[in-house]
Order: structure tokens, then C-alpha cells, then sequence
């Protein structure tokens, strides 16, 4: 347990991290004396999480609500991949599970740190889109470390990460901008038979808009996009379920295709 962290911040990311470690069964839910009462509870328990893990804050998954509401999680270092990934069973996530969720996403890589902001100034598109380097076509797999995702609050899910285990990112292209982003043809191959076929899928439309919230998100709570990371920004498919020994493809038009094999 951190020396600094509260003691039910730092009790309620050792039962996640157990279970992530394949130590004990996923939970039914939090303690009610260690469950996040806020979301800076939560936030807090991501962060110990990370502490405990060893690792470092490499990007960010951004899921909006609305264009100005939304929730965050870091991803840490070890859980980008580049595609096309091969996963060893000492390296699937949370090894007494067999089944996984897949997202086909859009992810953003910054090619510079976006500059401070005086007073109550905000991140415009220009300013953020000028400081991205390329895009990426993803595949988010998301696993719960309870039992039933559905059954417990949005502010354990948010604790536990909001769900991310491991992000692939697919080729990079710098060229992003000649793209519509918002309609670009997409297909979700599962053992290379067709999962999902469709046009756009984005929840907002825009896969840039979560970015943008984040920006200004992170910059309300004394952070930063920083060079290098990486952004995802929610299923253009929806949630689906493979199981462990299948392959997973998301090819988006204009972009290219990220692959996994569990």
C-alpha cells in the first residue's frame, strides 16, 4: 500500500490489483467502507493502481458523454501494444478470465506537449490539432475485474480503471487530417470472418471531441497532454465478447488495421 495514499484508496486498489494478478476471484463489488464516494476517490484509486503496477501514465482513454461531460482513465506503459500483437497467456489480462470485450477505436498519438493556459482559458480544436501526430486505428480489451460490470456503480467501474486492460494501436498516419474522421468506412473481423461493417460509429460523431475534453479535463486538475501519449476515444463497434485463442482485426479506411490474437 502507498505510504501517502488514503488508507481506503490504497486497500481498495489492492483487492483490484489482486485480482488482476489472478490471485482471487473477480468481486461482486467494493467494500462499502472502500468504495469510491467521488470521483476524485476514483481517479485516486486509478492512480495507486498504477503506483502499485510499477508502471507509467503513457495516454489516456476518454469516454464523453456529452460534448462537455465526460470520464478518464490512464493507460499505463505496459498495456499499449503495437499491432499486430500476439499475447502469451502469462500476458492475458486478468488470467483467470477466458472471455474478453473488444472495442474498435480511434487513438490519437501527441507529437508535443500542449502549452499551458493562463487564467480560466480553454484548449480550442486548432490549438489541439496542431499538436497531434498521427492517428491510429485500436482495439481496446476490456475486462472487468468484477464480476458483473453492470451491478456495481459508475464509480467502482471508473476505479477499476473503466474497464481498460490493454489498448493495440494499429499503424500510424500523420496524414490524419485529410481524413473524415467522423465517417470513415470500418470493419471488425473476429477469426477473419466479419464482426461488425459500418461507417463512422463514433457515439459523437467526432472521435476528436473526447480529446479535446480531456485536454481541458486534465488541464482543470493541474495536468497536461504530453508529447507522446496516446488518446482513445471510445467504440465505433460497441462492446463484443471473443474468447482467449481468437484473433481480432479493425481495419478503419484511410487509416489501416490493428490486430490482436488473444
Amino acid at each position: 500500500m502507498s505510504a501517502t495514499a488514503p488508507a481506503p484508496i490504497g486497500a481498495a486498489a489492492q483487492l483490484l490489483l489482486a485480482v488482476r494478478r489472478g490471485a482471487t476471484p473477480r468481486l461482486t463489488a467494493l467494500p462499502p467502507t472502500l468504495a469510491p464516494q467521488s470521483l476524485a476517490d476514483a481517479y485516486a484509486i486509478q492512480f495507486e493502481v498504477l503506483r502499485e503496477l510499477g508502471t507509467s501514465v503513457a495516454g489516456w482513454k476518454a469516454t464523453l458523454f456529452d460534448a462537455s461531460s465526460g470520464l478518464c482513465a490512464p493507460l499505463a506503459a505496459n498495456s499499449l501494444l503495437d499491432a499486430p500483437a500476439y499475447l502469451l497467456p502469462s500476458r492475458l489480462p486478468t488470467r483467470h478470465n477466458t472471455r474478453f470485450g473488444i472495442e474498435a477505436e480511434i487513438a490519437f498519438r501527441l507529437g508535443a506537449d500542449l502549452p499551458p493556459l493562463p487564467g480560466g482559458k480553454r484548449y480550442e480544436r486548432e490549438a489541439l490539432g496542431a499538436a497531434i501526430a498521427s492517428v491510429h486505428a485500436a482495439i481496446e480489451v476490456v475486462v472487468s475485474r468484477f464480476v458483473d460490470f453492470e451491478a456495481v456503480t459508475q464509480l467502482e467501474r471508473v476505479a477499476d480503471n473503466f474497464m481498460n486492460e490493454l489498448l493495440i494501436l494499429g499503424p500510424s498516419q500523420p496524414a490524419w487530417r485529410t481524413l473524415q474522421l467522423a465517417d470513415l468506412a470500418l470493419e471488425l473481423r473476429v477469426d477473419d470472418k466479419p464482426a461488425f461493417q459500418g461507417r463512422g460509429g463514433h457515439p459523437l460523431g467526432d472521435p476528436l471531441l473526447p480529446v479535446l475534453w480531456l485536454a481541458n479535463h486534465l488541464h482543470e486538475h493541474g495536468r497536461a497532454l504530453r508529447a507522446g501519449e496516446i488518446v482513445t476515444t471510445g467504440s465505433c463497434s460497441g462492446l463484443r465478447y471473443v474468447q482467449a485463442e481468437q484473433s481480432v482485426s479493425a481495419y478503419f479506411a484511410g487509416l489501416g488495421t490493428a490486430t490482436v490474437r488473444l
